[in-house]
């Protein structure tokens, strides 16, 4: 565990270590060839390897970085013989330069990981350089060895140019120089081929231009500053600045002066050719944040024109899988848009999208189902659907479902209507099937239930359904106090009826009897056959004196009427019974039954109550 750790210290101190002796060798190298060979240098490159190095790594390990950079600085201002006071306030301003530079440049893009894509971004960046070597410049002004506005204005020029031009470019050979993080971006153009040749020839021509005598061919710095950008994007803004600063520091190392063109002294020239090259990169950058924009731009487009073709493709596709069609209509212009399965849906030839004209002819009934739906949902917001009827050419009729959603411009007018259609026939006729099957289900499911709880051949209710129904009015009376009666009757001699006259005879006295039976009570009351030829009134609410003359009336009205169609007269001996507190079913019925035999020991033909 110790070990690793020492080598993840090892990799997170590598990005400082080399940071620090960038910075030195810059500084050295620059301070070098001032002081030896007498170059004027625009640009402090120094710097951009500060903000550079903060720019890629995260802000919780810049104490490390910010230290070897210190380190770096202080020792390459007392090698260059600067007191130890001077190399402290100079290490100190470098350090507010960097952190100021990097801490609003990243405010500006919004993080490590964005790259300027905005003029927005592009301002915020130039004016994060400005304000940090603004502020470097005057906390190491009084410090410099004869203060001037001359020395506060190179150290500003000459560090702002190093911040703008070097900066995106030590960012993007970072990979090869082996600090910060790898993954962070700075600027996303991606110089095509003869972007080298490009940036030799500015330096050709930055050469040329400052040696000239015709000091009105500065502008052509400009217009080529330009055009590079045009061609390369953001990246050659800093390249060509470069390009002209290598061009100034030549001219001067043979020359005494960066721009002899413009005739003025050394100093002075100097500085108007760092502010000439700050306002190149002012001009220059806003025009690559233009290009960028437009460029992404188009970008998105042509990814959403891509896109749009793809899901037009797949709409197409999925159309024809589905079966599915298009239609919309403009109300504003009359134009519709019929897709190719529209038309076919509704026996259409597809060659007449995507505008047929007037169909109403061409549909079954001139379009009146079609139209008028349209015309009674013309206020609804919500998507709605309905079904029509169209022919195809062989005289086939389909059914369509169409789903439709009106399109409402800002002030709640209807403006366009778009659908989409479907051919349901097959589905429509297979409810259609089911519907009917699930009617013949049913009305066959009433049918076995009317037929479990039915006598077959009187058509009253069997002893299942009497028992059943018997229970819950037991229930029921025990429970609310309401009177119950109960009669049990039977045929007087039934048995011989069967001998004499036969079983067909029989059974036609057993419907007569039922016929006789429901006649004779209320339509709440129940008739039931609960054996061969033994019956049961079940009669809730009536008390003892109606239901004996309810059971007096059967008696006579089965021996007055069963001698109609030819049968024989028969009798009937009736057992009356009256619900009890703690009656069952069972006991009620037992009571009724022992009234029955009583009744037929008595003589028959008659109504017995049960005691």
């Amino acid at each position: 565990m110790g070990m690793a750790r020492g080598v993840v210290g090892l990799a997170h101190m590598r990005g400082p270590l080399v940071a620090g002796f960038m910075w030195g060798a810059f500084a050295l190298a620059s301070v070098h060839l001032r002081d030896t060979h007498g170059v004027f240098l625009l640009v402090w490159l120094p710097s951009a390897v500060a903000v550079a190095s903060l720019y890629v790594t995260p802000e919780k390990r810049w104490p490390p970085l910010l230290a070897a950079l210190a380190v770096a600085q202080f020792t390459t201002f007392l090698l260059v013989d600067l007191s130890a006071l001077a190399s402290l306030a100079f290490t100190v301003a470098d350090q507010v330069e960097a952190v100021i530079c990097a801490v609003l440049g990243l405010r500006v893009l919004g993080g490590r990981g964005k790259t300027p894509r905005s003029f927005a971004h592009i301002g915020g960046l130039f004016a994060a350089a400005l304000l940090g070597c603004m502020a470097g410049a005057l906390i190491a002004l009084p410090f410099r060895g004869e203060p001037s506005f001359a020395e506060l204005a190179w150290w500003f020029l000459a560090s702002v140019l190093g911040v703008l031009a070097a900066t995106p470019i030590l960012l993007r050979a970072r990979q090869w120089l082996g600090f910060g993080d790898q993954t962070v971006r700075f600027m996303q153009d991606n110089p095509q081929r003869g972007f080298p040749l490009t940036v030799a020839a500015m330096f050709a021509l930055g050469v040329g231009v400052l040696e000239s005598p015709a000091a009105g061919l500065l502008p052509v710095l400009f217009v080529a500053i330009v055009f590079a950008v045009i061609r390369f994007g953001q990246l050659a803004a800093a390249c060509a600045v470069l390009a002209y600063a290598a061009a100034g520091a030549l001219v001067s190392f043979y020359r005494g002066n960066a721009a002899p063109i413009l005739a003025a002294d050394p100093a002075i020239a100097g500085l108007v050719l760092q502010a000439l090259m700050l306002l190149m990169l002012a001009t220059a950058l806003p025009i690559a944040a233009m290009l960028l924009t437009r460029e992404r731009l188009a970008q998105q487009l042509r990814a959403q024109n891509a896109q749009l073709h793809d899901n037009l493709t797949m709409l197409n596709l999925a159309e024809q899988l589905a079966g599915l069609g298009r239609w919309r209509l403009d109300l504003a212009t009359g134009q519709q848009e019929w897709s190719p399965q529209m038309l076919a849906l509704n026996g259409l030839p597809r060659d007449l999208a995507p505008d047929p004209g007037n169909i109403s002819e061409l549909l079954p009934d001139g379009g009146e189902r079609l139209f008028s739906e349209l015309a009674a949902h013309r206020d609804d917001r919500r998507p709605y659907c309905f079904e029509y009827s169209t022919a195809l050419p062989t005289g086939e009729e389909r059914t369509l479902r169409i789903h439709v959603t009106n399109e409402f411009d800002p002030t709640g007018e209807r403006q366009a209507l778009f659908a989409v259609a479907m051919d349901v026939t097959e589905q429509v006729l297979r409810e259609t099937a089911l519907r009917k099957a699930r009617e013949q289900a049913v009305a066959l499911a009433a049918e076995a239930q009317k037929l479990a709880l039915t006598d077959p051949l009187t058509g009253i209710a069997n002893r299942r359904a009497t028992l059943d129904w018997l229970g819950r009015l037991v229930r029921a009376s025990g429970q609310v106090g309401e009177p119950l009666a109960l009669l049990m009757f039977d045929i007087d001699y039934f048995k011989r009826i069967n001998d004499c006259f036969g079983h067909q005879t029989g059974d036609e006295v057993l419907e007569r009897v039922a016929k006789l039976a429901r006649a004779q009570v209320r339509s709440d009351d129940l008739v039931g056959r609960i054996g061969g030829e033994e019956f049961v009134c079940i009669l809730p609410g009536l008390d003892a004196h109606a239901a004996r003359a309810l059971a007096e009336r059967l008696c006579r009205a089965i021996a007055e009427g069963s001698e109609q169609g030819g049968l024989p007269r028969i009798t009937v001996s009736v057992g009356l019974a009256l619900a009890r507190p703690g009656d069952t079913p069972e006991s009620l019925l037992a009571r009724a039954d022992a009234a029955l035999y009583e009744a037929k020991d008595g003589g028959r033909n008659q109504v017995r109550r049960a005691a």
